[in-house]
């Protein structure tokens, strides 16, 4: 049997399982050495001989290790071919034995330079090295990952991988290394300090920060807030506001479908709150602005949404589920009042979004992904989320997002599937909103017309 030759963009069935990281960070020279061991597996039935690692474009692959025989390797910066502005080192790998199906392998992959930021086309990843704060994470290619060089299809496919790590990061003294798994042991030598984590629990994502950090602790509850130095005396308030939202979608919602405690990590203004399972990177903003703190209920949120079964994902299942979510905690917090504002700023941010992007008036959500306009998806998802909560009141709807996390908490889901779960708990009455809405495009129009809520009930269902 010979191997099969994978051809640019296919994954061939090979799958990440584990990553120890062990970097080594000089915050001085904005420069790192690191290693990766990576475990893989070939899901796929035939053996694979090839696949791409994707790293950032200020790293350099310095040797490639394969525990099954010989492996050879190039590199090239190349873009994207859907997002050409978009240039990472692409690393292509040849084994020089076939990796069977069914099989797993251990690849050690060395590599070093600096990170660079990609601001210029997402104005979140702003990831580098430096003194005030140093981040390394997925969203920058900051560690090599498995990918494909068609970004429309390598977001879709990153969050469906699952993998655990461990992580051993070597910074100067007098810095922390933040991450949202277990902390197993710090060790001082010379002017360096080692911090070792362990994963909690499989994630699609690795998160690592560095700087002056302060950490609140509820060992308890095994809750964590790294701070930055000047804002650490906003750090209580964000440990309250965690356990009290946790607090609040559980009594809607449910136990989270994995639950292993929670950690919270800021990052400077501008850098993008970001959730994992057992944590989430969040703004600089919503520590220092109370008023603010609705990015932690919404990142927090993520903890109930499912994986997304759908070719391209519209981000309903996991944005627009988020969004609703942080809606509802709002209302709890600070009142029917609030609630209905920005549930309106929310309306008015769609409708602009159609604005500058008119496909939107003519697309379904569940073409969003396909389109590249998910990012309609968190408020057109959210206002879909209320306008079915509107017609079929608490309990119904309750019983909704409780059945449908626990019927697919193993087990990725598509739009059809939330469809079909809605109708079977609450009854057919909805199926013609979530037709219109979900699959068709009546969402974002009624929006840009401001059509009143009740009009909009009458038209749907009964005002409950």
């Amino acid at each position: 049997m010979t191997a099969k030759r994978s051809e640019a963009g296919d994954l061939s069935g090979i799958k990440p399982l584990q990553y120890t990281l062990i970097i080594d960070i000089s915050i001085d020279n904005k420069l790192l050495k690191a290693e990766s061991r990576i475990r893989l597996l070939n899901a796929g039935a035939g053996p694979v001989d090839r696949f791409q690692l994707l790293l950032n474009r200020g790293l350099n692959v310095t040797a490639i290790e394969y525990d099954k025989g010989d492996v050879s390797f190039t590199q090239r910066r190349d873009g994207f071919t859907d997002l050409k502005e978009m240039v990472v080192n692409i690393v292509d790998v040849l084994l020089g034995k076939p990796l069977k199906g069914g099989d797993t392998v251990s690849m050690r992959v060395t590599y070093e330079g600096e990170i660079s930021s990609y601001e210029d086309i997402f104005a979140y990843i702003k990831d580098r090295i430096s003194e005030e704060y140093t981040l390394i994470r997925t969203d920058a290619f900051s560690y090599p990952i498995l990918g494909v060089m068609e970004f429309k299809r390598l977001i879709s496919l990153i969050p469906q991988q699952r993998v655990g790590f461990e992580l051993k990061v070597r910074v100067p003294t007098g810095y922390k290394v933040a991450n949202v798994g277990k902390l197993l042991s710090y060790v001082k030598a010379d002017d360096k300090v080692t911090f070792t984590y362990a994963s909690k629990l499989p994630s699609w994502r690795i998160d690592i920060a560095v700087s002056e950090f302060n950490l609140l602790s509820d060992e308890e509850l095994d809750l964590h807030v790294f701070a930055l130095e000047a804002d650490h005396v906003h750090a209580e308030r964000i440990l309250r506001e965690l356990m009290r939202c946790l607090r609040f979608y559980r009594g809607w919602f449910g136990d989270p479908g994995r639950w292993a405690g929670y950690t919270v990590i800021e990052v400077p203004e501008g850098w993008g709150s970001q959730a994992d399972i057992t944590g989430m990177l969040l703004e600089a903003k919503s520590f220092r602005d109370g008023q603010r703190v609705e990015s932690l209920y919404h990142e927090l949120a993520h903890l109930w949404n499912v994986t997304s079964g759908e070719k391209i994902p519209s981000r309903f299942l996991d944005e627009g589920f988020a969004t609703y979510l942080q809606l509802l905690a709002i209302r709890e917090f600070f009142g029917e009042d609030i609630f209905k504002e920005k549930l309106d700023k929310f309306r008015q941010r769609a409708v602009k979004m159609a604005e500058d992007n008119p496909i939107l008036l003519e697309i379904p959500v569940a073409s969003y992904g396909e389109h590249g306009a998910t990012d309609a998806s968190y408020f057109v998802g959210a206002w879909i989320l209320y306008i079915l909560h509107r017609i079929v009141g608490d309990r119904c709807f309750r019983d909704t997002i409780r059945t449908f996390l626990k019927r697919y908490s193993n087990k990725p889901a598509t739009l059809e599937d939330f469809k079909q779960t809605v109708l079977n708990t609450c009854g057919t009455k909805v199926d013609k909103l979530l037709n219109e809405w979900l699959f068709g495009n009546k969402a974002i129009q009624y929006l840009k017309q401001n059509t009143p809520v009740e009009e909009l009930l009458e038209i749907y269902g009964t005002h409950m």
